[in-house]
């Protein structure tokens, strides 16, 4: 039987990490949101072009964003076992990784600039797409570094920070998009490619200003250390990439599963995937939910097994599957109530709300199998359980969800479901993901056994 008071403290806690992560997450995600807006108000071939470059730099955004949140965990591993000394230099490490990682992937990115010259597409839009992505190619390093930091700083339990910057990258993104869209102040107009150039200056001033917060915050004096900690090992190295790498690769996999989705669904004309366009963005919103609560599962999960507390790993899950089963609940019954009000907010086209209504239904559906594996596979990466998180996570999306996604969308066992053939095929990825996620929990628990991962940093005595 669950002790009262700790279930108590323990929810305090992981409440007091949720709400900042989600408000912050909401705020990035909102980011997007006005690009599209203001990339739109200059045209639309503007738009187009900014939608043509997102294809080519949002995969390697999103990579080195997740690859630098492998973070969190190890901080939160050393922090239970008081290690300021091995945290910082596990982080020193794993930050210089994280800027060369993302120094090569811009030289990649540089590189698509010469290969979507080629694209049948309207020259002036390829155009636009080019200069976008030099400008993000540009800010990758930067977005390294802030991500990298900010992990370090939510692996101690500090998730405030999250918001600030959140709120910090809104506030910049429409007055500089703004000035370099239009060109104002005396800037040129940069057109759609202002937005990528927008971007890049933020994560740039994002990264001096947690510099900064580094330097000065009271909050941070406890952790702080006077040994030398700015020292490379290849050790530490290592067990970076082992754990960021198959973090990062599987949550571009699920980025451009969806992206291969409306691939898909192009065919089936504008109505469709209008409509899929609108439940994406719906269930991309709610999404950072159980996103959030996952993260604050993997920070005290890791914090947890740091001593090897198996009873209080246990009981952090049960509190976690136990609130995101209550959550889903609650917008599951919003989306379903309110779902054609919802897709009116987007469009006034009566064909396409009917449509983005019916996919909502079935993303009710959808938002239970994914909150579930969402937070498991946070679960799992508080035990540093990377590579199934990988297995898991390719095998669902690009085995079983897209090409059974297709098949129903096309007709190849029945008539064309068109978009609802790709939803269909998502909720069945999704179920058997979280099954497999939730059999891997279970089995952990059970058996008490440690990940190699878990076990190499126990083994790291280090100082």
């Amino acid at each position: 039987m669950l002790n009262a008071l700790s279930v108590k403290k323990e929810s305090r806690t992981l409440f007091i990490l949720f709400v900042p992560l989600f408000l912050g997450l909401l705020s990035n995600c909102a980011m997007s949101a006005v690009d599209t807006l203001m990339s739109g108000m200059a045209g639309t071939i503007e738009l187009s072009g900014v939608a043509l470059g997102t294809t080519f730099t949002f995969p390697c955004y999103l990579f080195l964003q997740c690859t630098a949140a492998a973070i969190t965990p190890t901080v939160s591993h050393l922090l239970a076992l008081n290690k300021l000394r091995r945290i910082h230099i596990s982080t020193f490490n794993a930050t210089v990784t994280s800027v060369t990682i993302a120094v090569i992937t811009s030289i990649l990115l540089l590189s698509m600039k010469y290969v979507i010259d080629f694209i049948p597409a309207d020259k002036e839009m390829v155009s636009i797409a080019s200069d976008y992505i030099l400008f993000i190619a540009l800010g990758l390093p930067s977005v390294s570094f802030f991500y990298s930091r900010l992990s370090f700083i939510q692996g101690l339990g500090i998730s405030k920070l999250t918001l600030y910057f959140g709120i910090l990258e809104l506030c910049l993104n429409i007055p500089l998009n703004y000035i370099f869209i239009f060109g104002k102040l005396g800037v040129p107009a940069f057109g759609g490619a202002g937005c990528g150039l927008t971007t890049s200056l933020i994560y740039t001033i994002c990264a001096v200003v947690i510099i900064f917060y580094e330097r000065h915050s009271t909050l941070l004096d406890k952790y702080r250390t006077t040994k030398k900690t700015a020292i490379l090992f290849l050790k530490d190295i290592k067990s970076f990439l082992k754990l960021g790498i198959p973090i990062g690769i599987s949550r571009t996999v699920e980025v451009t599963g969806f992206t291969m989705a409306a691939l898909i669904l192009s065919p089936f004309g504008p109505v469709v995937m209008a409509a899929h366009t609108i439940t994406l963005s719906i269930s991309g919103l709610i999404f950072m939910i159980p996103l959030s609560l996952g993260i604050s599962g993997t920070i005290r999960v890791a914090y947890a097994m740091g001593t090897k507390n198996w009873d209080h790993a246990r009981l952090i899950l049960k509190i976690i599957l136990s609130i995101n089963l209550l959550l889903y609940f609650i917008y599951f019954s919003l989306v379903f109530l309110l779902r054609e009000n919802l897709a009116g907010l987007y469009i006034s086209d009566p064909e396409v709300i009917a449509l983005a209504s019916g996919l909502l239904i079935l993303n009710c559906i959808y938002m239970l199998p994914d909150s579930v594996q969402s937070v498991l596979s946070c679960v799992l990466m508080g035990f540093k359980d990377s590579k199934v998180i990988f297995y898991v996570t390719v095998s669902a999306y690009w085995v079983i969800g897209l090409p059974l996604g297709s098949a129903l969308a096309w007709g190849l066992f029945t008539d064309k479901l068109h978009a609802y053939g790709i939803w269909t095929g998502f909720i069945f990825a999704l179920s058997v993901a979280a099954v497999l996620f939730a059999s891997r929990t279970f089995y952990l628990f059970k058996t008490r056994t440690y990940p190699k991962l878990l076990l190499e940093s126990y083994h790291n005595k280090k100082e």
